[in-house]
């Protein structure tokens, strides 16, 4: 081994420089892999109390790690609109660390379910007014009074509110 060294350094391609430029393109990557397995750790939070989008902004909340350690915090917060929009809320902590879910900037919004439901629903609205004008205006009007039934309640339907109940548990990772 240290005949080998020997050589090496004998080598004249071997100067000192292309040692550390060689040493730097093998450090650098290495060190590269180790700030994203750092920086991936997350650490699980349990919601001491229920929070909703419906709550005003600026609204305080608290959850506690597997310790015991308390995170305290405030929610941003946009209700659910008409016309089906889903409501969300954003969890700001005091503490150096934002949630981490499927959402990249870590929103948790209202889900699809109801939509889905509502739009089903409003299927099923038209056809019972279609049905019910049917023989008293026509069949061709009665189809537009069915489809004016069918938009007018989608237009005027709320979208699911993003809800996050006490004892629900949110990942959290350190933010930079």
């Amino acid at each position: 081994m240290i005949r080998l060294l020997a050589n090496v350094q004998r080598h004249p391609s071997c100067t000192s420089s292309s040692i550390r430029t060689k040493c730097a393109l093998v450090i650098v990557p290495l060190l590269f892999l180790l700030s994203i397995h750092v920086s991936a750790q997350t650490v699980t939070l349990r919601l001491t109390s229920e929070i909703s989008s419906k709550m005003p902004s600026g609204t305080p909340f608290e959850a506690r790690d597997s310790s015991g350690k308390i995170y305290r915090g405030h929610l941003v917060t946009h209700p659910a609109r008409r016309m089906m929009r889903n409501g969300s809320m954003l969890l700001v902590f005091d503490d150096d660390v934002k949630a981490a879910n499927n959402d990249p900037e870590g929103v948790f919004r209202g889900g699809n379910k109801v939509r889905l439901l509502k739009l089903g629903g409003s299927l099923a609205l038209a056809k019972l007014a279609d049905d019910s004008v049917d023989g008293a205006i026509g069949a061709t009007k009665a189809r537009y009074v069915g489809a004016a039934a069918a938009v007018g309640f989608l237009l005027f339907t709320k979208g699911q509110e993003a809800k996050l109940h006490a004892g629900d548990t949110v990942d959290v990772s350190p933010s930079r």
